[in-house]
């Protein structure tokens, strides 16, 4: 394999070397044409009337000669085939030689040494000048060079005596010297010849690899996608079920056991928001708003998030007594630091995790350190690899997908932050990400109360289009004890026959985003819309991550909940709408 990929290299450079010999065809041309007439004119004093028509006309028939081959071949430099082109080369060469010869013999003066040296000088240059040109194909070399230079120097041995002798002597040196060079020459230019072939493949291959990683990449995509949406329904159905459950039943151990179905869904849908969260980033629809705030107002959800969590697995967590303002994206940069605090309490057995905010000339570098298990330098460049973990070999659940370090580096990266870490192995690790600091500004102490005492009893109806019998009775179980009126359809039609049946329209739509026959919620809403001549609040409920759909979404202007949706949220989205 190696040999048949050296000798197609090889072949390549040959080819090549000949495309660029064919094409300094004109200016050896042009170089000889006034050289000769330069040589005739000088020497016109000297030789005969015959011998300068002689010259000249071999020149002109030499360069209509290589004039015709050049034109002829032109326009065949891609064929497959360069042989024929090559031998013109060399021939062409060889009748520049045959002048060269000619015009030696014919222009020696046999008593002028003057012009000898004159005329020997000027075959030197020639030949010199040349060489470099034909030292790119050594065949043309080879027929140019010799039967320029030969003669005269053969002429001069002839002679005999010691002026000639030396003139014959510095030729034949000046020629053994001059091809000696023009052959590493040579060689220099096939290995670069060489050399970029050999780069030329190495592109093609990489090209080749990038673009199986692409397509591997989206049919990974599209798998997790298909896989997640249809997990999603199940998990969702699910939630709206125990969230009801959880609602309705007082007795201690059954609540037990329903709160411990819910910490499982919210495991799972723990889960599949890390999958989601990197499929929105690979679709480009995460929309950066960057404004002040205080760090204050991302930390104090973290505190409560994270406290009792540390406090159940014994871990000290410090938090900063100050919290400067930043100028970032809160929701994104609070995506960042909870993905760092996970991680930290995640591979921590004992000790701390220690959260550092420091404002300096203009950034604020905040840390999350832990004494958790530490990481080897290898380790550290593989981190940020979508499902890579350290110290999972089992996956345990529990330690999720290892996908939040590769959420960190692309919201990083999206956000214009920088992120580093250092760690050591058995001693912990240190995670940072500098942001831009703001001016400082006043923090609203605002406490929010469960939404459940917010939201009252309400004869708002609510219309549901889900296709999942399962979502539908789940969501109308949850509405209704919530005190809403709901209608539930399996897709636009029935909804507005049930509508038009009770003669009633709708408060507030919820719709499944994918629908029967490749109707989406997007259309039932818009369908809904005209036929009521208003904007009706309404909600996308959807549990796809292809990237197509997720623009889809974002184009359409509509909030949207991914399932499975927690019944806060849900309820937070209702009370929003007056």
């Amino acid at each position: 394999m190696q040999l048949a990929k050296d000798e197609h290299i090889q072949d390549k450079i040959h080819a090549e070397q000949i495309k660029i010999m064919h094409s300094s065809i004109p200016l050896i041309l042009f170089t000889n044409f006034v050289v000769v007439w330069a040589l005739s004119y000088g020497f016109s004093d000297v030789v005969s009337q015959t011998s300068l028509k002689i010259c000249l006309g071999l020149m002109f028939v030499m360069v209509a000669v290589r004039a015709g081959l050049y034109f002829n071949y032109k326009d065949k430099l891609d064929s497959k085939d360069l042989r024929p082109l090559a031998l013109s080369l060399i021939i062409g060469s060889a009748l520049a030689g045959v002048l060269w010869a000619t015009l030696s013999l014919l222009y020696l003066p046999a008593d002028n040494q003057i012009y000898q040296i004159f005329l020997l000088g000027g075959l030197m240059v020639m030949a010199g000048g040349s060489a470099f040109t034909f030292s790119i194909y050594l065949p043309c070399y080879f027929a140019y060079i010799p039967a320029t230079l030969l003669p005269i120097t053969l002429q001069f041995f002839i002679i005999g005596d010691k002026f000639h002798n030396t003139l014959g002597i510095i030729s034949v040196t000046y020629f053994l010297v001059l091809t000696l060079f023009n052959i590493k020459i040579n060689k220099h230019f096939k290995a670069t010849l060489a050399l970029r072939f050999e780069n030329l493949v190495l592109i093609e291959q990489l090209k080749q690899q990038k673009e199986e990683a692409e397509r591997a990449n989206k049919a990974k995509s599209k798998f997790l996608a298909a896989a997640s949406h249809d997990l999603r329904q199940p998990l969702y159905a699910l939630g709206l079920f125990t969230s009801v459950l959880d609602e309705t039943i007082k007795f201690p151990k059954v609540k037990r056991v329903v709160e411990q179905i819910n910490a499982s869904v919210t495991a799972l849908t723990n889960l599949f928001d890390k999958l989601l969260d990197i499929s929105q980033l690979d679709a480009g629809v995460v929309i950066v708003k960057k404004q002040n705030f205080a760090l204050s107002d991302i930390f104090d959800k973290l505190t409560k998030e994270f406290s009792r969590e540390a406090q159940e697995n014994n871990i000290e967590l410090i938090w900063p007594s100050e919290y400067p303002a930043v100028y970032s994206e809160p929701d994104l940069l609070e995506r960042i630091l909870r993905n760092y605090l996970s991680n930290a309490i995640k591979y921590t057995c004992e000790g701390a995790v220690e959260v550092i905010c420091e404002a300096r000339n203009g950034k604020v570098y905040i840390q999350i350190s832990d004494t958790g298990i530490g990481m080897t330098k290898e380790t550290l460049e593989e981190i940020y690899e979508e499902f890579y973990q350290v110290s999972n070999p089992e996956r345990d659940r529990q330690k999720g997908l290892g996908l939040g370090l590769s959420i960190i580096k692309r919201t990083a990266d999206l956000l214009d932050h920088e992120i580093s870490v250092t760690s050591e192995i058995g001693k912990g690790s240190i995670f940072s990400i500098v942001v831009t600091q703001a001016v400082m500004m006043s923090k609203a102490n605002i406490e929010v109360s469960d939404l459940s005492e917010q939201i009252q009893p309400t004869n708002k109806l609510v219309l549901i289009i889900d296709d999942e019998e399962s979502i539908r009775e789940g969501l109308t179980c949850m509405l209704e004890l919530w005190g809403y009126q709901v209608i539930a359809a399996v897709d636009t039609a029935i909804a507005m026959h049930q509508l038009q049946e009770n003669n009633k329209s709708p408060d507030v739509i919820i719709s499944d985003y994918r629908l029967k026959e490749n109707r989406t919620g997007i259309d039932a809403i818009k369908a809904l819309h005209e036929k009521y001549g208003k904007d009706i609040p309404a909600l996308l409920i959807t549990g796809d991550m292809m990237q197509e759909r997720l623009i889809e979404i974002k184009d359409s202007g509509l909030p949207v909940l991914f399932k499975p949706v927690p019944a806060m949220k849900l309820r937070s989205f209702l009370s929003s709408i007056k």
